[in-house]
């Protein structure tokens, strides 16, 4: 069942917690309706959490990924389908890469790790709530709108299908052992592959919080808007763009046709670009290999079917 606290407060924003922990969800509702003057919603899983998302219209939402049966990703993933327009700020036990990635791609405002700084954490609300107040109605016919030719044949197609989808188990240890190879050689903190849709394809390392703040950069940045160096000197099989921070630097290179994969490395910034540059090309175009060896496999079984 649900628990829902509704408060009369200076905003008429609401804002839902979703956590596993009592604990959390009364420190979390605390500090928001005294601290932030909000209103606040609670619930304890996923299925709590998305009765009161088809009832209520929430501004932003604060939601543990360790969740009972569903996680808090794909509580994320629901939202990003059922209300665009809602602000989510994720909160785990530890940083962990796998999820940071997926909750960036899934359009995640923040991915936060225990113990919780209130501070921060209610600088960041106030933050988004400005940000997508008052928040835009979702087109009523959104999914429609958006649906394309491109987007039928890529369904119907196999070879148009994103990378994850047509790798076999073999296919994805070797491109473990590839991305293994390259987080030893740049001693990286982060290494990970992921395609167009989003999916996750391997990852290797741990991200610390100036990675995450990097990696979101990255990954929700316009690459073919850029100029990279690879451009410059006429490479034309993959474009390569690097972010710096002050502790860590960020390299990204999109690469293959038609299934284009994003390699993501995160290393210390005293590794020597040209180092990073190397050893990703190396690996780019060995997965390259692999990718296009699962397309071949991919088509001849496509035309044994027809």
């Amino acid at each position: 069942m649900a628990i829902t606290t509704m408060t009369n407060s200076a905003h008429r924003d609401t804002i839902l917690i979703v956590a596993r922990d009592q604990p959390l969800r009364e420190v979390l509702s605390d500090l928001l309706k005294d601290a932030g003057g909000y209103q606040t919603s609670l619930a304890t899983n996923f299925e709590d959490a998305l009765d009161q998302i088809l009832l209520f219209d929430f501004t932003a939402a604060i939601i543990e990924v360790r969740l009972s049966g569903l996680s808090g990703i794909d509580l994320l993933t629901a939202v990003g389908v059922l209300c665009p327009h809602m602000s989510v700020i994720l909160i785990d036990d530890d940083l962990s890469a796998k999820s940071a990635v997926a909750a960036f791609r899934l359009g995640a405002a923040d991915y936060l790790s225990k113990p919780i700084n209130l501070d921060f954490l209610l600088m960041r609300i106030d933050r988004e709530i400005r940000l997508t107040h008052p928040p835009p109605p979702p087109p009523p016919t959104g999914l429609q709108k958006h649906y394309t030719p491109r987007d039928r044949e890529r369904r119907l197609n196999p070879m148009l299908r994103p990378a994850a989808l047509i790798l076999k188990r073999a296919h994805f240890e070797q491109i473990s052992d590839q991305l293994t190879a390259l987080h030893q050689h740049v001693r990286a903190n982060f290494v990970g592959l992921v395609d167009v849709e989003e999916n996750l394809i391997g990852a290797v390392g741990t991200l610390e919080d100036c990675d995450l703040m990097l990696l979101k950069t990255a990954l929700t940045f316009d690459h073919s808007a850029a100029k990279s160096l690879l451009n410059v000197l006429g490479e034309t099989s993959f474009h390569s763009t690097r972010f710096e921070g002050e502790h860590c630097s960020v390299y990204v290179t999109e690469f293959g046709h038609p299934n284009t994969v994003t390699l993501v490395i995160i290393c210390s910034v005293d590794v020597k670009a040209g180092i990073a540059w190397h050893y990703s090309r190396r690996t780019v175009v060995a997965i390259d290999k692999i990718i296009k060896s699962a397309q071949a496999r991919k088509y001849a079984s496509r035309l044994k079917s027809s």
